[in-house]
């Protein structure tokens, strides 16, 4: 018996500490083309296996050590047929992966296996080896051997001796080298050049454990391309492998932003040493570590990057395991460095015999993050295969890295002397140009300067046509253009000046779309306020926005006076014998909407009229709308939906229809509304529209004849729900899914799902509207099939009041450097339509509403008794939609809490459940612990157990519908989070459950879950008696 070689005591560690025990197996496969003769293939791999000192044994351990014992156990060569009539290299390519998971047992056989597959017309030699045996050069080795035998026999000729070393002297050499105090010198200098290099930087986000299997994309390098790289590395008197290791080096600082890396460089540990004619295990992984200036060339890089090579080849052979040990970087996703390299330029048999053969390189072993390995191909030119670890990139990913990286090194050897961030800067400008995603548009006959213009235009050529519409009260395009210009001509007298803010807090009513209307025309910006949001939120608003003067009515005047400071006036009392026309257009604000902010703080969003009058024109054309439509104006005014269903409406000409409260009582009467009312086009949000089909599957209601077009939005469509509608609904109605940012003008892009298959696994939300423009970028703001949305054009607001948000970006496409909003949206590209995959950040929707959970959280930490908090916005079964905040600190009292967050944040920003601790979880890096809490959660939530049947059931419903665990009798649905569209939707499953009928205002009668069950009890016996008498 002998001991390990330094290389193998690593691999024999991870043999042993890795449940996966094929984790280290590599395969190789030879592809001959034509037959060869299986008798004698088989005598010459036996004999070259039994030559090769590596091979022909087996691994003996004990409690303190292990061995190798050779022994001269069977070298089994099995036969396979490849069934005939299929792609014999395909067949065997699959055949072969999944051989290659199957475990060697190095304490029992060989650490090798060999089959000979046999197909119509040729076959194939495939081989696996465990790498502790051999490497890639050791088993280019093994195949020469094999080939010199296969030639000899298949030609008479004599058997020539094989030239293979001894194993002993490489034992003997790494025994020299720790004597002589080189391996403590390598060791030294390696911790001191990784000390001064930060974590290494890699072409994915993610990180995971090692894996054994891997995704694989290759490419040969194009005839051009080759060239160019060695015309330009002779040249110069640079190896060509210098010249792409600094493309690669590139193309990872336009990806990951950082110049300082560390790349793994898979090197042969052989060149003077005893080990060049062993095949045995002796290569090793040695960090290049770059810090390559931007302002360098690409020969200036190609240079440096083969100087320090030469200068670190002295010290390659110190182990990347024990290196790894010795920084404290072993298991889990740690790294010593991001991508490996692995140049092969071996020296492979070509011919057996007379039979022309070539290489299929199967896995060189496990991936960590992403291997490029080269190989030179039978015809002498090289193919890059990409191996990367599957929780790390998809295939796409892979796919465009590989493109990326031949574009960038074709265009820097064509003009090698561009300096790196030059050249990065056009190239990847270049390539965004090419791949804007936009919809082409048809010119309008009337290009309005503003959204006001076109109202006007549709008031001079039809004034009796209807705008406006509640209960009995109508007004005509042209009613509602004087008496607008007469509510401006009011603000002017009174002091509005044109740019000023004005707040309007009204009810839905023909006075509030007056307001909007007479503070654009007066040339002021709108800014809506919502009456039912806690005072605290008003008051930031208005003083954020700096407002000039709040119209209001009787109801709210008291309110307002405690939190806005400034000037207020009744919709009443604003009127004036005279009329007034001075809007402002182009890039001048028109409205200013607020969202959530993720500081704490609301984000005022400024829209400006040439974004709005856009926008208002391409929704118009997306939906088809025009006159004879009568439009229902749903979303409160502090929703940008409003800003839709307002302005598209109008300046369409269509009738503006308001809904009124009773509409909301129960989807029935909602249906009912929208059937007396003859509503022919809806906007709702996603989650109302989910009610509705409920509604559908359930037979409580029907789609109204007038209806044409549904317009969604707000969350993603599911598909279940989608296929629902197709059952139950009419072909002929639109359902149009929406999706837009308020900071790109409510909605950026849509698509028509009413003939959609819906058996996906998620919806599209489609194309930009005309005039948006938009591009999928990856990380480097690398264009992809998948990664975050950014759009420009036209409808791009003016950002955000009082701060210069990263958000709103300029970014160069193609010669143009654009204004861009980067959405901060996961999408990816699926034949031309963008489908909505998730946040980058933490923002959350539930019914619409954008929650930063960070503003959320600054609320948390306001309070007193409170030291940590964290919330989260978490997507449960069924697409439930659930705020969870988790808080430490001595206070614990949830009710309370929950009842002071109610004071000050919009309801669907309060939590609906909560869980204290000690103290929150931590990683590492002393950052807040997200997916710990998240999983533990997910984990653990439990609920208690109700007695009562009807309780249960409607504790059921309850549960869903609020994201609320553990609903007890006493429990009230509006503290625990219940809000109006809730209330709908609470009604809506209730009746679908219990088979009667059960309105908004029984749950406000009755909002105490017992309560409540003992009602639904009675009007449940009543129905039964009804029943009884009727019989």
């Amino acid at each position: 018996m002998r001991p390990l070689g330094t290389a193998q005591q690593g691999l024999w560690s991870g043999y042993l500490l890795n449940e996966d025990r094929a984790m280290f197996n590599t395969a190789e496969c030879i592809a001959f083309a034509g037959k060869i003769h299986a008798a004698t293939m088989i005598a010459s791999v036996q004999q070259a296996v039994r030559e090769c000192e590596a091979l022909s044994g087996v691994f003996v351990a004990d409690e303190d050590a292990v061995f190798f014992k050779p022994c001269e156990l069977p070298v089994v060569v099995q036969q396979v047929q490849v069934p005939a009539g299929t792609d014999a290299e395909g067949w065997v390519r699959d055949w072969a992966m999944r051989d290659l998971r199957i475990a060697i047992d190095l304490q029992r056989e060989l650490p090798c296996r060999f089959v000979l597959l046999q197909a119509e017309g040729r076959d194939f030699l495939y081989s696996c080896v465990h790498h502790i045996a051999l490497d890639g050069y050791g088993t280019n080795l093994l195949y020469q051997r094999i080939a010199e035998l296969y030639g000899a026999a298949m030609s008479g000729d004599p058997v020539p001796a094989s030239e293979f070393g001894r194993y002993e002297d490489v034992l003997k050499e790494d025994a020299e080298r720790d004597a002589q105090g080189r391996t403590a010198a390598a060791r030294g200098y390696w911790l001191e050049t990784l000390s001064r290099m930060p974590e290494p930087a890699s072409f994915s986000e993610r990180s995971a454990p090692i894996s054994a299997t891997f995704i694989r994309h290759g490419a040969p390098f194009t005839e051009p391309l080759w060239q160019a790289l060695n015309q330009v590395a002779e040249a110069h008197g640079i190896g060509w492998p210098d010249l792409l290791l600094a493309g690669v080096s590139a193309h990872l600082r336009q990806v990951s932003g950082v110049r300082s890396q560390v790349l793994g460089l898979m090197v042969m540990n052989r060149i003077g040493s005893a080990s060049f004619n062993v095949p045995c295990m002796q290569m090793n992984i040695a960090p290049l570590c770059l810090d390559l200036p931007d302002d360098a060339d690409l020969i200036a890089c190609a240079k440096a990057i083969g100087k320090l090579r030469r200068s670190s080849r002295k010290h390659q052979h110190y182990r990347y395991e024990s290196l790894r040990r010795d920084l404290g970087r072993v298991g889990g996703e740690q790294r010593l460095f991001g991508p490996l390299i692995n140049i092969m330029p071996f020296d492979r048999p070509l011919t057996y015999g007379n039979c022309p053969a070539r290489t299929l390189n199967l896995s060189a072993g496990p991936v960590e993050d992403l291997t490029l390995e080269v190989q030179i191909g039978a015809d002498g030119m090289p193919v890059l295969d990409y191996d990367a670890n599957p929780a790390c990139y998809s295939l796409d990913q892979v796919r465009s890295l590989q493109e990326e990286l031949f574009d960038l090194l074709e265009c820097w050897l064509a003009e090698p002397q561009q300096p790196r961030a030059v050249l990065l800067e056009e190239l990847f400008a270049v390539r965004r140009a090419w791949q804007v995603l936009k919809t082409p548009g048809r010119a309008s006959h009337v290009q309005p300067s503003n959204v006001l213009e076109a109202i006007r235009l549709q008031a001079q050529s039809r004034p009796e046509h209807i705008a406006l519409v509640q209960h009995e009260q109508a007004l005509s395009y042209g009613e509602l253009q004087a008496r607008a210009e007469m509510v401006a001509a009011a603000l002017v007298e009174q002091g509005i000046e044109p740019g000023q803010r004005v707040g309007v807090m009204l009810s839905r009513s023909p006075q509030a779309i007056l307001a909007q209307l007479g503070v654009l025309l007066a040339g002021a910006v709108y800014v809506p306020l919502d009456p039912k949001q806690p005072a605290d939120r008003q008051r930031l608003i208005c003083e954020t926005a700096e407002l000039a003067l709040v119209i209001t009515e009787a109801a709210y005047r008291h309110r307002l006076a405690d939190i806005h400071s400034g000037a207020i006036q009744l919709i009443g009392l604003l009127t004036s014998a005279n009329r007034t026309y001075s809007p402002r257009d182009n890039d001048a604000a028109c409205y200013l909407m607020f969202t959530s902010g993720s500081t704490g703080t609301p984000k005022g969003v400024e829209v400006s009229h040439r974004a709005l009058a856009h926008f208002a024109e391409a929704a118009r054309q997306r939906y088809g709308m025009g006159s004879a439509d009568r439009v229902l104006q749903f979303a409160p005014f502090n929703f940008d939906a409003s800003i839709e269903e307002v302005f598209v409406s109008l300046s369409a000409g269509a009738t503006l229809v308001l809904r009124t409260d009773p509409m909301l009582q129960s989807m029935a009467s909602f249906v009912e509304g929208l059937e007396r009312l003859a509503i022919s086009v809806v906007d709702l949000p996603t989650a109302f529209w989910n009610e509705w089909v409920v509604a559908l599957r359930s037979g409580q209601v029907r789609i109204p004849a007038s209806l044409k077009t549904v317009i969604i939005g707000g969350e993603a469509v599911y598909p279940e729900q989608l296929q629902a509608w197709q059952r139950v609904g009419r072909p002929d109605v639109r359902l149009v899914n929406t999706y837009g940012p308020t900071e790109t003008t409510v909605v950026a892009s849509s698509c028509d799902l009413q003939n959609l298959d819906p058996n996906c696994e998620r919806l599209p939300i489609g194309r930009p509207l005309t005039g948006v423009e938009a591009l999928v970028l990856e990380r480097g703001n690398r264009p992809g099939s998948e990664g975050e949305l950014v759009l420009f054009g036209p409808q791009l607001a003016n950002g955000y009041l009082n701060s210069d948000s990263p958000a709103f970006a300029h970014l160069r496409i193609g010669e143009e450097t654009m204004r861009v909003y980067r959405t901060g949206d996961r999408v990816r590209l699926v034949d031309g339509q963008l489908v909505y995959l998730g946040r980058l950040d933490n923002e959350f929707k539930i019914s619409g509403y954008r929650i930063q959970p960070g503003e959320v959280e600054a609320r948390l930490l306001a309070l007193p008794g409170i030291d940590e908090a964290c919330v989260l916005g978490l997507e449960l079964d069924a697409g439930v939609r659930r705020l969870v905040a988790f808080f430490a600190g001595p206070r614990n009292d949830v009710r309370a809490i929950k009842r002071e967050l109610s004071a000050v944040l919009p309801a669907a920003m309060v939590p609906t459940d909560y869980r204290h601790f000690a103290v929150l979880p931590r990683t590492s890096s002393n950052k807040m612990d997200r997916k710990r809490l998240q999983q533990a959660y997910l984990q653990g939530s439990t609920e208690r157990v109700l007695n009562d049947e009807t309780q249960r059931r409607v504790s059921a419903i309850w549960q869903q519908i609020l994201g609320v665990s553990g609903i007890q009798p006493e429990d009230n649905f509006f503290e625990l989070g219940g809000q109006s569209l809730q209330t709908i939707q609470i009604v809506n499953r209730l009746g679908a459950e219990f088979g009667t009928s059960v309105k908004v205002s029984d749950v406000f009668d009755h909002p105490q879950l017992a309560d409540f069950c003992s009602f639904l009890d009675s009007r449940l016996q009543q129905r039964e008696e009804l029943v009884e008498m009727v019989w």
